[in-house]
């Protein structure tokens, strides 16, 4: 796994704040950060589907990526964490097939798809997930700014 360095957090903490007094908390969840988590995931897609074996093709066309924040079910996997505002998902449709595909079974090696797909693309949603909150951001101050 990679290594990532982070910077500038302070200022996009209280440029977060500002919106969420400004448009309301949620709201501004939804609006920025949920939308800027499904764009840097969909960088995972295209892999995803690519290496997803397929027989009929179901499984691969069920593969998707989502955002949102979290609801109780998410905050009970060793994944969420208890403060996370946002989460972004690529799946399968849960079936034994994707399942057995992912995981293996007793009888049969796994052939992951899904945990490559994240796993060889972190860095680039990493960029695009910097590169669509500053864009959101850069759009909200523009708009402040105009306001005074």
């Amino acid at each position: 796994m990679s290594e990532s360095t982070t910077e500038g957090f302070e200022d996009f903490e209280k440029l977060l704040i500002q919106m969420g007094e400004d448009f309301g908390y949620k709201e501004t969840t939804r609006n920025v950060l949920t939308k800027s988590v499904k764009a840097a995931m969909e960088a995972t897609l295209l892999p995803a589907k690519s290496m997803a074996r397929s027989n009929t093709g179901r499984m691969r066309d069920s593969i998707k990526v989502e955002s949102r924040i979290p609801n109780n079910r998410d905050r009970q996997s060793t994944y969420v964490h208890q403060d996370d505002a946002v989460i972004g998902i690529l799946s399968a449709k849960q079936s034994a097939i994707s399942l057995g595909e992912e995981f293996g079974t007793a009888k049969k090696a796994g052939h992951p798809f899904l945990r490559p797909a994240l796993e060889n693309n972190q860095d680039v949603v990493l960029r695009r997930l910097s590169s669509a909150l500053a864009f959101t951001l850069d759009a909200y101050r523009s708009r402040k700014m105009k306001g005074k």
